[in-house]
């Protein structure tokens, strides 16, 4: 399996992915990871729900996840691996996986976020999780779309 695109995305799957990424890089999988998705019956039927026909998705937990990752890396899957924020990258690192590198596709406005770019709005805590991956040396960039601006994180970070 080759993992073509690790996303945070606030909306996780969505047309950006489903209908942007996806058909660029002519994905055909999508591993989303979220506990309560995962454990979410309707919840988890609506987001599946959203993929078309030509491509696979799975939605999983941490440690299933992690054991997909693991334990597939043989298959000829062009995957698309699907996360809601931070928080969840750096667990899935801490855990052991180390994604080459990780776009950031939107973390939208909320009350303690601070806009760094229109789809981009970080707490301190998401910030402090970004730095922490960004020290082990992954590195971190801000696309929502395959045509847009491409933007590196520690930059906007140190503005």
């Amino acid at each position: 399996m080759t993992v073509q695109l690790f996303r945070i995305d606030d909306r996780l799957i969505h047309g950006q992915v489903v209908i942007g990424w996806a058909n660029h890089l002519k994905t055909n999988r999508i591993v989303l990871c979220d506990e309560e998705i995962q454990s979410n019956g309707w919840e988890k039927e609506l987001y599946l729900s959203c993929v078309p026909n030509n491509l696979k998705a799975v939605i999983y937990g941490l440690d299933d996840t992690l054991d997909y990752l693991s334990n597939n890396k043989s298959s000829d899957d062009k995957t698309i691996v699907l996360v809601k924020g931070p928080e969840v990258a750096r667990k899935l690192l801490d855990r052991g996986y180390t994604p080459e590198n990780i776009n950031i596709g939107g973390i939208h406005f909320a009350d303690s976020r601070h806009k760094y770019l229109s789809y981009l709005y970080l707490n301190e805590s998401e910030v402090s999780d970004l730095e922490y991956i960004m020290e082990k040396g992954i590195k971190i960039y801000c696309q929502d779309i395959p045509t847009g601006k491409k933007y590196n994180l520690g930059e906007l970070l140190n503005k």
